[in-house]
């Protein structure tokens, strides 16, 4: 018997599923919250947390949301068509954008609308960068021999 191949390599699916299962926990704090983020996670840590640690997180959270669940539907699409290249173009500014949200903050009194501000940006401009990655991409390969224009001189 033959062993399978997998067309995506791995690392893709692994981040992929690091994507979809981050999706699935901030679609269940959202759900838990009824929308209302802040206040939520203000009660749950009433005791450990400062008065200010969750001011004005309710707009950026649910941007958040919205900018992770596109990436991950755009990620799904580039692993499923085996665009390796666009789905590395689509990691690269989340990735970067944890890591100066996770670096820069001051965890003694961490500011989560920062933090999270600081993901949309990232998550935002990747899907920008892989939209305008895919078009390109696409305008630049060449046409089907099939094509009735293909031929013709413009």
């Amino acid at each position: 018997m033959l062993p399978v191949s997998c067309k995506s390599p791995h690392w893709q699916i692994a981040v992929l599923t690091l994507v979809a299962l981050l999706w699935i926990a901030l679609s269940a704090l959202l759900v838990l919250a009824r929308g209302d983020v802040e206040a939520y996670l203000l009660n749950i840590f009433k005791d450990s947390a400062r008065p200010d640690a969750f001011v004005r997180l309710n707009r950026t959270f649910r941007l958040m949301w919205i900018a992770h669940s596109c990436l991950l539907l755009f990620g799904l699409v580039a692993v499923m068509v085996h665009k390796r290249d666009l789905f590395t173009v689509l990691i690269i500014g989340p990735s970067l954008a944890f890591a100066i949200a996770l670096f820069s903050q001051q965890w003694s009194d961490p500011d989560w609308n920062t933090f999270t501000g600081v993901c949309v940006v990232g998550w935002l401009a990747s899907i920008v960068a892989g939209g305008v990655y895919w078009l390109y991409d696409r305008s630049r390969k060449p046409r089907d021999a099939g094509d009735s224009r293909a031929g013709e001189k413009r």
